[in-house]
C-alpha cells in the first residue's frame, strides 16, 4: 500500500482496464479449480465469521473488457467460488476531481453486479487516506451505500475501514456518524512510529489516540512471517480484550515496485498457512485476504489468466505469474477459520510455489527502468522449490527440479516441504501404495540466466484424478 492509486501507481490503475481488454476471452469461471475445501459433514459457520479480501478499485477484472457490471459479476462469482465472503474496497479517491471519478463510479458498478447476483456477496469501502480521499468524500462513501443490500453490516451498522488515517478521520467518524448514522468503523491507522508491525508500545497508543474506534484491521503484508503471525495474536488479544472487533490478514507474498522495491519471503506457502493459523488460533473476527488484485506489490490471490498470457502486462506492473496456488491452498484455512474446525481432507492435492529465477540475477526496479537491480530484502530469499500437500493418506512426493530429485515420505493432513531448485522443469509426482495419483510439471521453468519473472513467486497445484 506504499504506492498508493494516485501517486505512484495511478497511471498503471487507470490504463490497466485497456489491457486486460486483451484478456476477455480468460474466463474466470473457466480457471481451473483446485480447492482444499470441506466437506458437506463438517460444521456450519460460527456467527459473524467471514472472510474477506483487500480489493483495489483502481485494477480492472483481470478477464473481462473493462469495468462493467457484467466484469464485476463474473469477478464476485470467482471470489466466491473461492470462498471468499466478500471485497473491502479500497479507494485512493473517490469523486471530487475529474481525473479520480472513476473510483465511485466503479464501486456504483460493483454493488450492482452484486446485488445483480444475489448471492448475498458483501462489500464495504476501505478509504485510502494515505492518497488523496477528503473527509467529505468519506461521507459520500458512507451514505452512497449505507440501505444497499449488499453493503457489510455489523449489528445492523454499516462497515467502514481504511488504509492509515488518524486523529482527523476519526474525529470526524465520530462527529458525523451518531444516532440512527451510526457506523461500525474498523480502520488500520498506523503508528506514529514507523513501523510495519506494531508493537505493545504502539497499541497502547491506539487506544490512547484512537477510544472511539470499533475495532482494528491489522493489514499487515509488508513484514516477515513471525512478525505478522505476533502482531496478529498481539492485535487480537488488546482489541478482544477492550471489547472490540479484530479483522486479522494474511498475506501471499510481498514485492514492490519503484519506491517501494522490496521484497519479503514467505516460504511458498508456509507464511500465509501460518498468518491463517494465527488468525484461528487468535479468535479473529474477520478475516481479510491482501490482497486480491493488488498488482503492483505481488500480493495478489486473484486469478490472472494462463501462463501463455500474463506477460502482456509486463509493460505496466511486470509479469503477473499466477498466483491462484496460493488463493486455492488458503481454501482449506478459510473453511477452518469459519467454523473453527480444521476440514475433512477428502482429496489429495498438490500446491507448489517458486521463482522463476535463482536470487542472484538482478531485476527491473519498475516497468520501463532502464537497468536492473535487487530489491530491498533480496539477500534472505532462499532457492528453494516448496510444495504444500493437502492428503487424505500417507503418500509420497517426489520433487524434480532440474536436474536434482528427492522424495518424501508424506503423513496424511497437511504439510509443507521444500528443496533448493535447480534450473530446468520442476515436475511433482505423488504416489501412494505404487499408484500413481498425481505427475504434474510445473507450467513454467525455472532459468539460470533469464530474470523475467522479476523475484515474483509462480503458484500452482493439482488434485488427484483431475486433468
Amino acid at each position: 500500500m506504499i504506492a498508493c492509486a494516485l501517486s505512484v501507481f495511478n497511471l498503471i490503475c487507470r490504463n490497466v482496464c485497456s489491457i486486460h481488454a486483451g484478456l476477455a476471452a480468460l474466463l474466470i469461471l473457466g480457471c481451473t479449480q483446485i480447492s482444499a475445501g470441506a466437506d458437506a459433514a463438517n460444521p456450519p459457520r460460527k456467527p459473524g465469521k467471514y472472510v474477506f479480501a483487500h480489493y483495489m478499485v483502481c485494477f480492472c477484472p483481470p478477464d473481462g473488457t473493462g469495468d462493467t457490471v457484467a466484469d464485476y459479476k463474473r469477478e464476485i462469482l470467482s471470489a466466491q467460488q473461492h470462498g471468499i465472503d466478500g471485497f473491502a474496497l479500497n479507494c485512493g479517491a473517490w469523486n471530487a476531481k475529474p481525473d479520480s471519478a472513476y473510483y465511485k463510479t466503479r464501486v456504483l458498478a460493483m454493488y450492482e453486479a452484486a446485488r445483480q447476483l444475489g448471492t448475498d456477496f458483501k462489500l464495504f469501502v476501505s478509504a485510502d487516506y494515505a492518497c488523496d480521499v477528503s473527509l467529505d468524500e468519506t461521507r459520500d462513501m458512507v451514505e452512497t451505500f449505507r440501505n444497499h443490500p449488499n453493503q457489510f453490516r455489523h449489528q445492523g451498522k454499516p462497515v467502514l475501514s481504511t488504509w492509515d488515517g488518524g486523529q482527523k478521520q476519526a474525529d470526524f467518524i465520530k462527529k458525523e456518524f451518531q444516532g440512527d448514522r451510526a457506523i461500525v468503523f474498523v480502520p488500520c491507522f498506523l503508528p506514529r512510529r514507523n513501523v510495519d508491525s506494531p508493537g505493545a508500545s504502539e497499541l497502547d497508543q491506539f487506544f490512547k489516540d484512537y477510544p472511539s474506534i470499533d475495532g482494528y484491521f491489522y493489514f499487515g503484508a509488508a513484514q516477515y512471517t513471525k512478525n505478522l503471525v505476533e502482531s496478529t495474536l498481539l492485535h487480537a488479544q488488546r482489541w478482544h480484550g477492550a471489547g472490540k472487533i479484530f479483522m486479522a490478514s494474511a498475506t501471499p507474498y510481498y514485492r514492490g515496485l519503484g519506491m517501494n522495491y522490496r521484497l519479503f519471503e514467505r516460504h511458498g506457502f508456509e507464511g500465509m498457512a501460518a498468518q491463517w493459523e494465527a488468525a484461528v488460533q487468535s479468535d479473529s473476527d474477520w478475516m481479510e485476504i491482501v490482497t486480491w488484485n493488488d498488482f503492483a506489490e505481488s500480493t495478489y490471490v486473484a486469478p490472472v489468466g494462463s501462463p501463455a498470457n500474463v506477460k502482456r502486462l509486463a509493460d505496466q506492473v511486470g509479469s503477473l505469474l499466477s498466483h491462484e496456488g496460493y488463493l486455492d491452498a488458503s481454501r482449506y484455512y478459510m473453511d477452518w477459520f469459519k467454523t473453527g474446525t480444521p476440514p475433512s481432507i477428502t482429496r489429495d492435492q498438490i500446491y507448489y510455489f517458486y521463482r522463476l529465477h535463482p536470487k542472484k540475477l538482478e531485476g527491473v526496479n519498475k516497468p520501463g527502468y532502464k537497468g536492473t537491480d535487487h530489491p530491498s530484502g533480496w539477500k534472505v530469499l532462499e532457492d528453494d522449490v516448496y510444495v504444500t500437500t493437502f492428503l487424505t493418506a500417507p503418500a509420497r512426493l517426489t520433487i524434480h527440479s532440474g536436474s536434482t530429485v528427492k522424495s518424501f515420505d508424506l503423513p496424511a493432513g497437511v504439510r509443507h516441504v521444500r528443496l533448493p531448485f535447480a534450473a530446468g522443469p520442476q515436475r511433482f509426482v505423488l504416489e501412494r501404495d505404487g499408484a500413481m495419483l498425481i505427475d504434474k510439471t510445473g507450467e513454467h521453468e525455472i532459468s539460470a540466466t533469464d530474470a523475467w519473472g522479476n523475484f515474483n513467486y509462480f503458484a500452482g497445484g493439482a488434485t488427484a484424478g483431475s486433468r
